[in-house]
């Protein structure tokens, strides 16, 4: 990193992804402009992790920051932002794999004309989408989130979110996913992740980057890319994904949508469309014993819902 060069602090938290963490780390070392710290907060049981990255980062300059927490993506995030010294903050997570120029292209990014400025620059995934065929429609008619071609990104009136496959320019972004975001530091003075679900949640940077959108521009370069590798140490079953699925919807609905009546059928709209969906879709397969898991997943998602809707504590 050069003495022109700003100070980029970048966050990761981990779980029992030992390899995946140590090419991220890799990743991380081939930018052509290298961060200034690498804080990694760590949930798991890797006895060797913390030495490991030392190794790993020897004599290239990146300071590491590790910390040990308990599992949480939101949790183990905000444990780095109150340790982090940078200007700029990259959240990223660990089954990535950072093109070389990824940093020196997100902060080309931050300095585009906007008002207000850019605060957040969100990278874009080089992995080819997935053909989604019927499933596009379906998504589209229950208005949930899902992945576009084109060059508008958009967020329904319940927060389901048009996020961009690969927009030909840089382009404003109503909101910005987890796992790929560039902050400056100054977004999060008054701002901290909602630690409103335990173990790893789904939304949670939706949520975040609502609230920091209202004092900064959001925008997405295609020329900041990455790749997702879709680690092989899951966290969480397809069920149980499904579950905080629909809990961090029900969430953001609750914290953020005026609850009128054309809001409220919206999203009942897109709940049935989200339900019938990953039912029907694991059924079609004839995978019995996941849609077993899946309704589990399914009724325990709605049971956090009403846990919190009568104000208890949900797990």
């Amino acid at each position: 990193m050069t003495a022109e060069s700003p100070k980029v602090s970048v966050i990761v938290p981990t779980l029992n992804r030992r390899m995946d963490l140590l090419e991220f780390a890799d990743s991380l070392l081939a930018q052509t402009v290298r961060p200034f710290e690498f804080l990694v907060v760590d949930a798991g049981s890797v006895p060797d992790m913390e030495q490991a990255l030392r190794d790993r980062l020897s004599g290239s300059g990146i300071n590491l920051v590790y910390r040990r927490s308990a599992a949480g993506t939101s949790l183990q995030r905000n444990v780095a932002l109150d340790l982090m010294q940078g200007e700029f903050v990259l959240l990223c997570d660990d089954d990535l794999l950072l093109e070389p120029d990824y940093l020196e292209k997100s902060l080309e990014a931050m300095r585009l004309s906007y008002e207000p400025p850019v605060g957040c620059v969100l990278g874009t995934f080089s992995s080819p989408a997935r053909p989604r065929g019927w499933r596009q429609a379906w998504f589209r008619t229950f208005r949930m989130t899902q992945a576009v071609e084109g060059e508008q990104a958009s967020m329904s009136r319940i927060g389901s979110v048009r996020w961009l496959v690969r927009p030909s320019a840089p382009v404003k972004i109503p909101v910005a996913s987890g796992g790929r975001t560039l902050y400056r530091t100054a977004c999060f003075e008054h701002e901290r992740f909602d630690e409103f679900l335990p173990g790893y949640t789904m939304n949670e940077d939706v949520e975040l980057s609502y609230r920091i959108a209202k004092k900064w521009t959001i925008v997405q370069t295609p020329h900041a890319q990455c790749f997702h590798k879709r680690s092989g140490e899951a966290r969480v079953d397809h069920g149980d994904r499904v579950g905080r699925l629909i809990y961090s919807q029900f969430y953001f609905f609750k914290k953020h949508v005026p609850k009128k009546p054309i809001n409220l059928a919206a999203f009942a709209w897109n709940n049935l469309g989200t339900v019938t969906f990953y039912t029907g879709a694991a059924l079609s397969q004839g995978r019995i014993a996941d849609g077993k898991n899946l309704l589990k997943g399914i009724v325990r998602g709605y049971g956090r819902c009403f846990d919190d809707l009568r104000g208890r504590k949900v797990i």
